[in-house]
């Protein structure tokens, strides 16, 4: 089991002032401390940094808006130097349950260096054009990665160890971020796990963009077969 104590909690959030505040009293609830707490404001135009700031959490602030992994990059930079073993990231948006962090850290600390959330039993929300990328780039790290286990490489929600986030370089900035270091823990031999979540498709907008993030995703899956 992983004491929440020893656990960073870092949100990367665009645009998120409408859900963002609930989302860090649901922590409060939980038990994690506001200064356990990080949230990358990554550009927002909308007063997401003032929502987490008024609540006493730790910002980190992008001037122009650089992308989700280049927010999660920001987070995990800083966070490693504060000496915490764990760092659970989520989304800003509400579809993660904060209750269910319980199924990440009820885990065995020694069988495991990332735990991802999988949401194979509720995608039924899911955009077509995410479901097809989320299988393709699943898939594919799955098989050449050695671990049929991985299922659900996109998922935000996702619970990993400082040690591997200190040994593993990240290029991407985007929405491919995430798979990425998926793709890399695999290829390191670091193991990979995964936790049932639910997710709740309740945000009106998505950032993804259909055609661009398609694309990284993949240039990603090429990257991961020929030469990563």
């Amino acid at each position: 089991m992983i004491a929440l104590r020893n656990t960073a909690i870092l949100i990367p959030a665009f645009e998120a002032a409408d859900t963002l505040g609930k989302v860090l009293a649901d922590w409060f609830v939980f038990g994690a401390g506001p200064k356990q707490i990080w949230v990358v404001d990554d550009g927002s135009p909308d007063g997401t940094g003032d929502v987490a700031r008024a609540m006493k959490v730790n910002v980190l602030t992008h001037e122009t808006n650089k992308g989700k992994g280049a927010a999660h990059k920001t987070g995990f930079r800083t966070i490693l130097d504060t000496g915490y073993r764990w760092i659970l990231t989520m989304d800003a948006d509400t579809q993660h349950d904060v209750n269910e962090a319980n199924r990440f850290l009820e885990l065995d600390p020694a069988a495991f260096d990332m735990a991802i959330g999988t949401r194979r039993y509720n995608m039924a929300g899911m955009p077509f054009d995410r479901w097809f990328v989320n299988r393709l780039t699943s898939m594919v790290l799955s098989i050449f990665g050695g671990q049929k286990q991985v299922t659900d490489a996109q998922c935000g929600y996702r619970l990993i160890s400082a040690e591997l986030l200190r040994k593993i370089p990240l290029r991407t900035n985007h929405f491919d971020t995430e798979s990425e270091l998926v793709a890399r823990a695999l290829r390191g031999g670091y193991r990979v796990t995964e936790v049932p979540i639910t997710t709740l498709y309740t945000s009106p907008r998505s950032h993804i963009n259909p055609f661009v993030d398609t694309l990284r995703f993949v240039r990603l899956c090429l990257r991961y077969l020929f030469w990563m």
